[in-house]
């Protein structure tokens, strides 16, 4: 029996192979690329990070790779996309991959966009990634796969778009019912913040007494949103600093990096992290989904981002929310539309179950084909 040649390339049997046999990394003229040029109007994409960013490029051609499709990998963010239109690429952290083999490049988007998180670490992406091999399959088989893998996928969109639409719902609602809170076109009262809510920040140091309860760090509050996701408790978190305390009746604020607009409406008691504050609401005058969403619009954005202490970490002191201050809108007014935001919060729930559970069988076909 011959030995099978060691050059030749892979049977498509299923066999694993390297990266270094599986991708080439394509070559490029890439400009580097500035902060303000991301706002500049052109006619293509800007993917940095592997994340496609808002804006286009219009200081001429270079740095447009136009060998599309292409598989770009974020290094840092470990983000893969699938591109099929000219783009801009970051210089930094960007990696534009081909396909070394003939087949359904989709295919190999998968199987790169299916590598399992724990081979690689938390840092140095790509690099690490050279140690992973993938499966071959043949070509009929790769169509197979990305059939199925492809339509999981644009049902997550669909699902993700119908989650889109309700946030975009509520906040024209918002803008209808209430205008623009700067030019206050109802003439409401202006009050100050002391007069509608309060920072309520009971500190506990007692992690016996609350060892079970949920404790949410500002990494489990999802930008502009406030879901709040991937919590554990104050045992498992093995909590060693103070805490403050919150109620279903706080909305929890976290007062680092203000831009992120981190501003939850927990329905459940525990401890959050000293990097929020607990608000409490004044029931007499203001509701608290009311002012959640007060406090997720520009009218607040544009106030405390300006007052944001620090160079490198952006930090909003006490000082400066209760400086804060809104025309505040009559109570039966605010709670009309805080029972329009909770039937639509409902729905939003029903789509982000229905995304998980797709992406939970995205995931495990994946495992499936991929290994």
């Amino acid at each position: 029996m011959n030995k099978p040649d060691q050059n030749s390339k892979p049977a498509f049997s299923g066999e694993r192979i390297p990266f270094a046999s599986a991708f080439k990394e394509a070559s490029r003229s890439v400009a580097r690329i500035n902060q303000k040029d991301y706002l500049n109007e052109g006619l293509h994409p800007i993917i940095d990070q592997g994340q496609p960013l808002v804006g286009g490029y219009s200081d001429g051609e270079e740095g447009l790779f136009t060998d599309v499709p292409a598989i770009v990998f974020g290094d840092h963010t470990r983000c893969v996309k699938y591109i099929e239109e000219p783009f801009f690429a970051g210089a930094d952290g960007v990696k534009i991959l081909k396909p070394a083999l003939p087949g359904n490049d989709r295919y190999w988007y998968h199987a790169l966009r299916n590598v399992r998180v724990e081979n690689l670490g938390y840092s140095r992406h790509f690099k690490l990634l050279r140690k992973v091999s993938f499966p071959v399959h043949s070509a009929s088989r790769q169509t197979e796969i990305c059939t199925v893998l492809d339509k999981s996928l644009n049902l997550i969109e669909c699902r993700k778009k119908t989650f889109s639409y309700l946030q975009s719902l509520v906040k024209s609602r918002f803008v209808e019912m209430f205008g623009d809170l700067g030019s206050n076109i109802n003439k409401w009262e202006k009050m100050q913040f002391e007069t509608f809510a309060a920072i309520d920040t009971q500190m506990t140091n007692d992690f016996e007494r609350y060892a079970n309860a949920p404790h949410i760090g500002i990494d489990c509050i999802e930008n502009g949103t406030g879901k709040i996701f991937g919590y554990k408790t104050v045992s498992e978190d093995n909590v060693r600093s103070g805490k403050y305390l919150f109620t279903p009746r706080h909305i929890i604020y976290s007062k680092i990096r203000p831009a992120l607009n981190k501003v939850a409406l927990p329905n459940f008691s525990g401890v959050c992290s000293a990097d929020a504050y607990p608000i409490l609401p004044n029931q007499e005058n203001c509701d608290r989904i009311f002012l959640a969403h007060a406090m997720r619009s520009n009218y607040f954005l544009d106030y405390i981002l300006p007052l944001s202490t620090r160079a490198q970490i952006p930090k909003v002191n006490k000082d400066a929310l209760r400086g804060f201050a809104m025309p505040l809108p009559p109570l039966p007014l605010q709670r009309e539309f805080a029972a329009f935001a909770g039937r639509a919060a409902k729905l939003e729930f029903v789509a982000r179950q229905q995304i998980e559970k797709l992406q939970t069988l995205y995931d495990s076909l994946a495992q499936e084909y991929f290994g």
